[in-house]
């Protein structure tokens, strides 16, 4: 399997796309009588958004960050994450699934040559080891909570894309 930083751009959007709904369907399956199906709607369209960049689209990654962190909105995808995060059970799939997308907001906001990226992950620069590793992460960390068929399932897209 290659080396992730050798893939295209679209390719590790891709893989992070594909991870990050998986997850956001295992959070929406554990709190399914929740009081957070709105963030859950916009996790999936920021999902949707991001395939629609793939295909290229012009997509606003301004209006993507800002559904990741809409922290006024009691109910919104910022207030899910912060409260869920802190569960030991659910750290790793919050963490995983707001990184994924802010990866892809990040690489939007790069196309668009925008020098404004999530200040609470990175100052401006992803440095490409941390990419590297955050990615290379990905089936390691999804393994803790979803299902083999699943993580399967993601890890056969992961080799596609490597191979590309």
């Amino acid at each position: 399997m290659r080396d992730i930083m050798e893939t295209s751009i679209n390719s590790r959007v891709a893989i992070c796309l594909a991870y990050a709904d998986e997850t956001r369907k295992y959070l929406e399956t554990e709190f399914s009588d929740s009081e957070y199906k709105e963030a859950f709607q916009k996790f999936k369209k920021m999902i949707e958004m991001g395939k629609e960049w793939l295909t290229g689209k012009k997509i606003n990654w301004e209006d993507i960050y800002e559904m990741c962190n809409d922290d006024d909105v009691e109910y919104g995808c910022f207030n899910f994450i912060a409260i869920y995060s802190l569960e030991e059970k659910y750290e790793v799939p919050a963490n995983l699934l707001i990184w994924t997308l802010y990866y892809f907001t990040y690489q939007c906001a790069c196309e668009a040559n925008e020098r404004y990226f999530p200040q609470d992950l990175w100052d401006g620069h992803l440095p490409p080891e941390d990419e590297k590793l955050n990615i290379d992460n990905l089936y390691r960390e999804a393994k803790q909570y979803l299902s083999p068929d699943i993580c399967e399932k993601l890890q056969l897209l992961e080799e596609k894309y490597r191979s590309e």
